[in-house]
């Protein structure tokens, strides 16, 4: 019988920053296909992992990639939302 693949935080995680990062999370195309691609990341990393856990601390590695990613969605934030006190009409285009 095989086994579940194990779940990632870092993979919800990644899936938050591409959402944030297309800026088009909303339409049901650009959700599914983050969703795919979670998955297939979720299966590459579950037969990464099995070679990884004779080294590594699985869990204790899926929780620093996870603040990593989610570090990265934070500082894309502050990037898009420019300096302090600038207001919407200031903000440079993107």
């Amino acid at each position: 019988m095989e086994e579940a693949p194990m779940a990632f935080d870092s993979v919800t995680a990644l899936e938050g920053l591409v959402n944030q990062s297309l800026g088009k999370a909303d339409t049901p195309s650009v959700q599914q296909g983050i969703s795919v691609g979670g998955l297939v990341l979720q299966s590459v990393l579950a037969a990464s992992m099995s070679k990884l856990a004779e080294h590594v601390d699985i869990t204790a590695f899926d929780a620093a990639l996870t603040k990593t990613l989610e570090g990265a969605t934070e500082l894309e934030r502050v990037i898009a939302a420019g300096p302090a006190g600038q207001s919407a009409k200031e903000a440079p285009a993107q």
